[in-house]
């Protein structure tokens, strides 16, 4: 039996052959980077502004279905050319704030090229769906000269609550043939917003406590 990086089967290994492992390497730099941020952040007694983050490579069956959708070349070398989500990080924070917080400090990783950046959040989708998206690159160190093509890399920022929502309406949207469609879309959107005011909720808790931790701290001194 071969043995291959989690998440990743044979079928992945034959589409981006020797390319795969650039797209192993953009997502190795970025989280190493981040780390390091991360860690200076605490060090200066900040809060860590993420709580946890998955990665993915796109499965080789999603990724030529989506070239056919764009009627691009069925190829390795459009999927990382003309395709920006071959490799992907999802990085979940407990507030909205931290997401602003987090994407500050993206921006100031040394080398990173950011190619473009959507806000889902302040301004979502019409199902609901809210996200901040990166598309971004950065130097791959492992790397004797830099490849002719960036290794494009997509970053999405979620709170917990806009993650619990995306992850669900994810799997309900692949199922088929069911009744009410409609009341089921508008139930989710409703949700959606539901959420949205739960999060602005609990920031505005968030700063009430951090303030009164402030004023403490004032009147003590």
């Amino acid at each position: 039996m071969e043995n291959f990086p989690l998440g990743i089967t044979s079928a992945e290994c034959e589409f981006y052959g020797d390319r795969l492992i650039l797209l192993e390497g953009v997502i190795e730099e970025f989280l190493s980077c981040l780390h390091m941020v991360r860690r200076y952040q605490i060090s200066r007694g900040q809060r860590d502004p993420i709580v946890s983050f998955q990665t993915r490579i796109k499965s080789a069956g999603s990724m030529k279905a989506k070239l056919k959708r764009q009627n691009l070349p069925v190829t390795a070398d459009s999927a990382l050319r003309d395709v920006w989500d071959a490799a992907g990080v999802r990085l979940v924070c407990p507030f909205v704030q931290n997401i602003d917080q987090t994407v500050d400090l993206i921006r100031q990783i040394p080398g990173i090229r950011i190619l473009r950046e959507k806000d889902y959040i302040r301004n979502p989708k019409p199902n609901g769906y809210r996200s901040y998206h990166m598309i971004l690159s950065l130097p791959l160190r492992f790397l004797e000269t830099a490849p002719e093509q960036p290794v494009w890399l997509e970053v999405q920022l979620r709170t917990i609550a806009m993650d619990c929502w995306a992850s669900i309406e994810h799997q309900l949207k692949y199922k088929q043939d069911i009744a009410d469609q409609a009341l089921i879309v508008q139930e989710l959107k409703r949700c959606a917003d539901e959420i949205a005011s739960t999060d602005l909720s609990l920031q505005t808790i968030r700063d009430l406590i951090e303030a009164s931790g402030e004023e403490e701290t004032l009147c003590e001194s």
